[in-house]
């Protein structure tokens, strides 16, 4: 999903909208709040996100696709592959704000069918670019080249699953080297597992 830079008006909502949403929690901010906050008309807002719950999945989006486009150049070398997972790690920057306005808006989607839809969508997204991902690896480093299409997904939401749990372990203050250290393991596991019939 290719992405068109956002106006300077667009930036601006974003930004503030994003420090808004983290200060007073998802629901707790309306869109008057962040037009206010960043000295933009109710209209203008409205130009640019038809709601709130849209606004909120454009932060989260931004954010996403900002990690994914910068991820350094890996797996090409199957003795590295614990070194790479660490840089891979690293590369998620889990940002405290964001990490808790996604928390909450997880919560908030048990009563929001809207945001639920929109939150569910933007996941199957990633488990598939997830699933090109290790198919990729699977031809480079020659791992997991006997599964199929179904069980790469399976394998890339158990993935997306620790890495959403680590997320959480870092906005709740536990060690960072050691939340690392269990997502480097755990992925490790996956990877290098072999195939069993459930």
């Amino acid at each position: 999903m290719e992405t068109k830079p956002p106006t300077k008006i667009k930036k601006r909502i974003l930004d503030t909208a994003r420090k808004t949403f983290a200060k007073n929690g998802f629901s707790n901010t309306s869109m008057d709040d962040i037009a206010f906050a960043a000295k933009v008309s109710k209209g203008g807002m409205y130009h640019h996100f038809p709601s709130k719950d849209d606004l909120f999945l454009a932060i989260f989006i931004e954010n996403q696709d900002s990690v994914i486009k910068s991820q350094p150049k890996l797996f090409e070398k199957k003795e590295n592959l614990i070194k790479d997972l660490g840089k891979l790690y690293d590369s998620f920057d889990f940002q405290k704000d964001l990490m808790r306005i996604w928390l909450e808006a997880m919560n908030e989607s048990a009563h929001n069918s809207k945001l639920k839809q929109m939150v569910v969508k933007r996941r199957r997204h990633l488990e598939s670019l997830g699933v090109l991902q290790l198919k990729q690896l699977s031809s480079s480093l020659d791992l997991l080249s006997d599964r199929t299409d179904s069980e790469l997904l399976q394998l890339s939401k158990g993935i997306l699953a620790i890495t959403n749990g680590c997320a959480l372990f870092s906005v709740t203050g536990d060690n960072p080297k050691q939340v690392k250290q269990i997502w480097i393991q755990m992925a490790y596991a996956m990877l290098t597992s072999k195939k069993i019939k459930i």
